[in-house]
């Protein structure tokens, strides 16, 4: 057998690829496992270019040099190293060579002898085995994020902003890039944000809507200079279940506090209705005996020759007399016991009106009563004495707030067919105690010989009365705004 019948039999019996290669990368000779892999017969191969044939234009000049820098190296001996080419129909094979420089006589390399085996299906079970490892670990994540959530969700005790900062800070941990992503919740007016958080071109958003109310919006963002700028299909339904349970969360906390709110006006109203009663039986029983006491004090002053102390005395009792029907009156106010007789009235004159009687008392204080009226009013079927306590109340109760002076502006606004009584002031505000209970009978912040405590709860009954509501607004430092509402059912022109 020569020399060459020997060399292509070896060729043959040798199991896997076995290609010979010049100097410059041609295909010198190759075997039937060659052909049966790429797709190529020999008499195709012979005399082409390796690099062109098999290789991508991208990857070309990096794997001739890898290979040829490979078998140049220091020995000559046998070279390894992992590789891939591209079948004739587009297919890759991914190929474990053996490379081995074939040298002349005098020891020069004159051409390059590679044995492969053919390793695709065991590469493509290792990259099957990394995307389950890599899914398993995503996956993983995901569930904790979820657990994490869910755990969230039973902690009724904890605060809204929260739970909803809670929310956002867990997010980014569920997703590939947890460093280089960001989330972002804005629920009305507030927003909730890890730092750093940006807008991308890689990013998931979604609406919160609640009850049918778009009431704001959840986004992840992705940085583009990531190394997965994307999302994969879990991390989308991961997203989407969030959003659901954010949506959820807010809709039963919102639902547990309106019940709550709901409770508690419903205690006070209960609390308020037996004081009520409780004061109108009071004021009646006091109210006869307390005429007797005025009568005969007014009569006998007009006894003629009476010392000055005693004078003095009895118009000390007629001024106490005076106070204290004023209390009684405050307390049959508060007790409906003076039911109001309503007549079409102009708003802003009634509140001009009692203004008068706040003026001296304003100016003594320095301070300054601002007038806004809507123009636009319509008249309102209203008692005008008990609009002028109204006013009169909030305003005195503005001065003596602002001991050292300041501003009250009282307007009046005309909405969607409602009237509206706005009364502002520039004091001190009240604390979130103090304003849980402004509306208590006989509480009051001033001293014992200041007030009775029924200025407001007055107002609250006479606003009730009339089927109007009341809302008082204070912080401390920030001042207090008190807004009264009559319903529209109640705004309507003489001719109606």
């Amino acid at each position: 057998m020569n020399l060459q019948n020997y060399y292509e039999t070896v060729m043959e019996l040798t199991h896997g690829i076995v290609v010979t290669l010049d100097l410059d990368g041609g295909i010198i000779h190759g075997n039937s496992e060659l052909e049966q892999l790429s797709g190529y017969n020999l008499r195709e191969l012979a005399g082409r270019d390796w690099f062109e044939v098999f290789i991508p234009r991208n990857e070309r000049e990096m794997a001739r040099r890898a290979l040829f820098e490979s078998a140049a190296g220091p020995g000559r001996g046998i070279t390894a190293f992992a590789g891939r080419i591209r079948a004739k129909d587009g297919d890759t094979v991914y190929v474990n060579w053996n490379l081995k420089p074939l040298t002349d006589s005098n020891g020069e390399i004159i051409s390059l002898l590679c044995v492969g085996q053919d390793v695709t299906d065991l590469v493509l079970r290792e990259k099957g085995l990394l995307r389950e490892r890599f899914t398993l670990l995503e996956r993983n994540k995901e569930l904790s994020c979820l657990y994490s959530l869910s755990q969230l969700m039973g902690e009724i005790h904890r605060s809204m902003d929260d739970l909803l900062r809670q929310v956002v800070d867990l997010l980014p941990s569920a997703f590939q890039n947890p460093e280089m992503t960001y989330a972002r919740l804005r629920l009305g007016h507030k927003i909730y944000e890890t730092p750093g958080y940006e807008d991308s071109d890689h990013m998931l958003k979604s609406d919160l809507v609640v009850n049918n109310e778009k009431r704001g919006s959840l986004s992840v963002a992705v940085r583009d200079d990531a190394a997965r700028p994307g999302f994969i299909e879990d991390e989308r339904d991961l997203f989407s279940t969030v959003v659901q349970q954010v949506m959820i969360l807010v809709s039963k906390r919102e639902t547990r506090l309106a019940k709550q709110e709901l409770e508690r006006q419903l205690r006070q109203s209960d609390r308020l209705a037996k004081i009520g009663q409780f004061s109108a039986g009071v004021a009646h029983e006091i109210n006869e005996p307390l005429a007797n006491i005025l009568g005969f004090a007014e009569l006998a002053l007009q006894t003629p020759k009476l010392p000055g102390q005693v004078v003095t005395d009895l118009n000390n009792i007629v001024d106490s007399s005076l106070h204290a029907r004023e209390i009684i009156r405050k307390l049959m106010f508060f007790g409906r016991q003076l039911p109001p007789q309503p007549t079409f009235i102009d708003l802003n004159d009634t509140v001009e009106q009692a203004l008068r009687i706040t003026e001296s008392g304003a100016r003594r204080g320095d301070i300054e009563i601002v007038r806004d009226f809507d123009r636009t009013l319509p008249r309102i079927l209203a008692d005008p004495q008990h609009m002028k306590q109204v006013v009169v109340n909030l305003v005195v109760n503005a001065i003596q707030a602002m001991t050292e002076g300041g501003t009250v502006t009282i307007r009046t606004v005309s909405h969607d067919g409602d009237a509206y009584l706005i009364v502002e002031d520039t004091g001190p505000g009240m604390t979130p105690d103090v304003l849980k209970m402004i509306f208590t009978p006989f509480f009051t912040t001033k001293d014992v010989d200041k007030g009775s405590g029924l200025g407001l709860s007055v107002i609250h009954g006479i606003v009730k009365a009339h089927g109007g509501l009341i809302q008082v607004e204070s912080a401390p430092d920030a001042g207090t705004r008190v807004e009264v509402a009559l319903p529209c059912h109640l705004c309507c022109t003489e001719d109606d």
